[in-house]
């Protein structure tokens, strides 16, 4: 079952990585700068760096908890 969790969680950290990318690059579009103003601009790209890095640790204890299992396992 922790398996199961773990993979599925590593599912979610890509999707999440997915999602912070496109919040970033629509940071920079024209516009957005135009339509928006440079508080939009800001919240994406701060938005996008703060879900990328809470994926990348999501990301990190999974593969902790897979090699965990795999150790005990083997």
């Amino acid at each position: 079952m922790k398996r199961l969790v773990a993979i599925l969680e590593l599912l979610w950290a890509a999707v999440n990585v997915v999602i912070a990318y496109l919040f970033v690059t629509n940071a920079f579009v024209a516009k957005t700068a135009i339509k928006e103003g440079l508080p939009a601009q800001a919240a994406l790209l701060l938005g996008g760096a703060l879900i990328a890095v809470f994926a990348a640790t999501l990301a990190r204890q999974s593969l902790q908890i897979l090699r965990a299992l795999a150790a005990t396992e083997g």
